[in-house]
């Protein structure tokens, strides 16, 4: 099943995608990351992330493993994280030019709780990319 979001900001595409696959500043846009660290650039580059979920709190680990420039597209793959994020292929595209969109995607099977979890998940990064992009 396609769980995915789109979300228009109001930057260039060129931009949000600077910012987008550098992989930093997590911290900065995703609201239950507390810390996170960079090692790396382009295909390999790995990120972990310090998560606060409520009482939950983890580390997220994960590795860039596709990067398109050209369609200003990549693919993040979740290595290490608690169900039901782990093993999940995150895909980023950015189109149009200004604005541009955001579309944020990835394949799962999943029950219909972890299916809003994951949705949840990915819109929050739309809207906090948003946020990001347009102070």
């Amino acid at each position: 099943m396609l769980i995915s979001e789109k979300i228009t900001i109001d930057a260039s595409s060129d931009d949000v995608w600077k910012h987008l696959q550098t992989l930093q500043n997590a911290e900065q846009y995703i609201p239950i990351v507390t810390k996170s660290e960079v090692k790396g650039t382009g295909l390999g580059t790995t990120r972990t992330c310090d998560v606060q979920m409520g009482e939950q709190s983890f580390q997220l680990m994960e590795t860039l493993v596709k990067l398109d420039d050209s369609q200003k597209s990549l693919t993040i793959s979740i290595d290490n994280s608690p169900p039901p994020m782990k093993g999940l292929l995150i895909d980023f595209s950015i189109q149009g030019n200004n604005p541009s969109e955001l579309q944020v995607s990835t394949q799962s099977e999943q029950t219909p709780e972890n299916t809003k979890m994951i949705q949840g998940i990915l819109s929050m990064l739309c809207s906090g990319l948003k946020e990001f992009h347009e102070k």
